[in-house]
């Protein structure tokens, strides 16, 4: 089973990949301009702000859930710390940005995992809400940054990439190692799978569904960072459409919005895909419309290919099971089966040790 799930996650992972480079080598025959260290430094770039908080939706997915408040995070916070910068001083602007966006995350885990509110539902409401305090808090208008500073180093640029590509590997390695080599992330993918087997296997299913969410929220805070940086303001709406963006591309690489599956590398590959078609759109010179229309309709057909695997994976492993089988259905049975099976083996033990004494004396 193990086998077959590693495999499985191998093959969506290279049909990803082949897709991707089937795509640029599209875009490199029709637009030359396509495969220039500059044009690719530029993709990277646009993509790096939505790839950081898609490596917190993508953690939010394994464990079957979602965060659509990521715009309102960005806005407010982005908004709170120029105000911050400005009354104060820059260091003290990013720390209000980080503090803030980790705060909302929190409180976005704890009306899920608390208020058991649906993911959906709750960080909808929260989003819309946390982009209305935003609107208030400026007057409906963007709070520029009296300090350059932030600006100055966003628009750095080592070996001709910008800083923000290099932080959005950093959060790339930092994600993987938590998704992938912690106990954390082993316990998310069970969560994520069947969360009552998890809870019965010792897993504390509340903790671990509520870190994402406050992972996610420190994303956002250093995708706001950059944004606010890059414009030199903080403006109420400037990631309202990152939410679409954001599900999209972690969508697209391969992450099942039903949870339990799904890799950093899926989200990473999912990330370029939308960036590589978007700048291809731009390349091609087609109107801004059909950038949405493209992620939309890519969208929906990641979710019905991820549907329609589910759909047969059940199938196939119904027809494999023996028709005169039993099998246990649920955790509560699974565990009857162990205790059953623990109590048969203790009684052996005891006939076999009346045995023995008898026959010693």
């Amino acid at each position: 089973m193990k086998r077959s799930i590693t495999r499985s996650k191998l093959l969506e992972s290279s049909a990803m990949t082949i897709t991707l480079l089937v795509i640029c080598v599209a875009l490199a025959i029709s637009r030359s301009h396509f495969l220039t260290a500059s044009n690719i430094a530029n993709v990277l770039e646009q993509v790096s702000m939505i790839g950081i908080i898609a490596m917190g939706m993508t953690m939010l997915l394994v464990s079957a859930n979602f965060d659509l408040s990521i715009g309102g995070i960005v806005g407010l916070t982005g908004v709170l710390g120029a105000k911050v910068a400005n009354s104060s001083d820059i260091g003290a602007g990013i720390a209000a940005v980080l503090v803030i966006s980790i705060g909302l995350g929190v409180l976005n885990g704890l009306i899920v995992t608390r208020l058991r509110v649906n993911s959906l539902i709750a960080t909808l409401g929260t989003g819309l809400a946390y982009t209305g305090i935003a609107f208030l808090i400026s007057n409906n208008a963007p709070v520029s940054l009296n300090s350059q500073q932030l600006t100055n180093i966003v628009n750095t640029r080592l070996l001709g990439i910008g800083v923000p590509v290099y932080v959005f590997a950093a959060v790339v390695v930092l994600s993987a190692w938590l998704l992938h080599i912690t106990v954390f992330g082993r316990q998310l993918y069970a969560v994520g799978a069947n969360a009552e087997a998890a809870r019965y296997a010792g897993v504390r299913v509340t903790a671990i569904r509520f870190l994402p969410f406050a992972i996610t929220g420190a994303y956002c805070g250093i995708a706001s960072l950059i944004l606010l940086g890059l414009l030199s303001s903080g403006v109420p709406d400037a990631a309202a459409s990152w939410p679409l963006q954001v599900v999209a591309a972690v969508v697209v690489g391969g992450v099942s919005i039903a949870g339990g599956q799904g890799t950093i590398l899926m989200g990473v590959l999912g990330v370029l895909l939308i960036g590589v078609i978007n700048n291809g759109l731009n390349l091609l010179n087609l109107p801004a419309g059909w950038q949405d229309i493209t992620t939309g309709g890519v969208l929906v057909a990641a979710v019905a290919a991820d549907a329609a695997l589910r759909l047969r994976a059940r199938r196939l492993a119904a027809r494999r099971a023996s028709p005169g089988e039993t099998s246990a259905t649920g955790p509560r049975d699974a565990l009857a089966q162990v205790h059953d099976a623990s109590a048969s083996s203790n009684g052996s033990n005891q006939a076999a040790q009346a045995a023995n004494a008898k026959e010693t004396a």
